[in-house]
């Protein structure tokens, strides 16, 4: 039977440093989980398909068939560029811009098609529910390696940037979708 004089543990600065990191770590992974409503805001691996593909080539629409070479390349490119490292900023997608990706004979852009839904797991929520990812080749934003989102009709707050377009800009033109000139 254990003595009501039994010795008590003596102090542990690791055990103390141990238990501070411990709630640290869940503090601050609640903080964010709460801001981006997404328990797995941490991981970055995107891997969705989508249901269409419209390349907008200098004016001129290009649908991209889903089942073709041409649409899993794509698709594979965007969800490699999409999955390493991105930054959100608060460059915004308006309306003239997107009519302009869609219609004018200076810029280039890949709009991605998801039913339902999609979430880009960051930690920000601004892309926690996209219908459209809209990725500028060529033209407006196209430089900073940007991608907007919209979602039933509207485009979503922001834009992430991926580190580079350059697989997509390349595979275009190797398919021969579009002549997209490689601007430096």
């Amino acid at each position: 039977m254990p003595s009501i004089y039994e010795e008590r543990q003596k102090p542990s600065i690791w055990k103390l440093l141990l238990s501070t990191l411990v709630i640290l770590v869940i503090v601050i992974y609640g903080i964010i989980t709460i801001n981006t409503g997404d328990p797995r805001w941490f991981q970055s691996k995107f891997s969705e398909q989508p249901i269409a593909i419209t390349l907008y080539c200098y004016g001129q629409p290009i649908q991209i068939p889903p089942g073709t070479p041409a649409f899993q390349g794509l698709t594979n490119l965007a969800n490699e560029a999409l999955s390493g490292p991105k930054r959100w900023d608060s460059l915004s997608l308006s309306e003239v811009t997107y009519n302009d990706y869609h219609t004018h004979p200076r810029m280039a852009a890949l709009e991605l098609q998801y039913a339902p839904p999609v979430r880009i797991h960051s930690t920000v929520k601004f892309f926690s529910n996209v219908e459209h990812l809209i990725i500028p080749l060529v033209g407006r934003h196209a430089n900073t390696n940007a991608i907007f989102g919209r979602n039933a009709g509207y485009p979503i707050a922001g834009s992430l940037h991926i580190e580079s377009r350059t697989a997509l800009v390349l595979y275009v033109r190797s398919q021969g979708l579009c002549e997209i000139d490689i601007e430096p």
